[in-house]
């Protein structure tokens, strides 16, 4: 029987073969870089498997249930953001927080928008197009209530990590570096 650790390690390596969004990085690429951000910046092993499988709902989710892919592919009636079926597909198998960061890492590009003007102009073509389609800038009153949350500084600090994941030719740790940490944090 093949566990969810293992099939999300076939989906992170078939993911080197699709390109980032709008970027010039591949899926895992981007997923490699975001990890070897945090474990830099001495985060946690958790917050380290949430970086590493933020975008899970773009590389191991029919992309037609997706309504913020930047694919040509067409999108169902019931599409959801890649955040909201990532988390979903991680939910039974890692710690509440990992899928909590996984699913509010949009939410975390919104609220920065929100709170530091000078955020969004960093951000690039693709990032400010999906921004777009996952509800655009959050307003006060929603960037107040997402502050208060007790793993919010997490989602933000994912999200930073998230935009400076995009580096053309970066060397990381490979992903057979990274599997003890997805077999050790993904149950079953």
């Amino acid at each position: 029987m093949t566990t969810m650790a293992e099939r999300l390690l076939v989906a992170l390596a078939s993911s080197a073969a699709r390109r980032y969004g709008g970027e010039l990085v591949s899926e895992l690429e981007h997923a490699l870089q975001c990890a070897e951000l945090a474990r830099a910046a001495a985060a946690d092993e958790e917050l380290q498997l949430a970086c590493l499988l933020h975008d899970v709902g773009r590389y191991a989710i029919d992309q037609s249930l997706v309504a913020d892919t930047l694919e040509a592919t067409p999108v169902g009636p019931s599409a959801r953001g890649h955040h909201d079926l990532g988390a979903d597909l991680l939910a039974p198998w890692v710690p509440e927080r990992v899928a909590w960061c996984v699913r509010l890492h949009a939410d975390a590009k919104r609220y920065l928008c929100a709170t530091e003007p000078e955020y969004l102009d960093r951000l690039s073509a693709a990032s400010r197009h999906t921004l777009r389609l996952q509800g655009g800038v959050m307003s006060p009153d929603d960037a107040a209530r997402f502050a208060e949350h007790r793993w919010a500084r997490d989602a933000v600090a994912l999200r930073r990590w998230d935009d400076e994941a995009k580096v053309v030719g970066k060397r990381t740790r490979t992903l057979d570096d990274w599997a003890p940490v997805v077999r050790r944090g993904v149950s079953r």
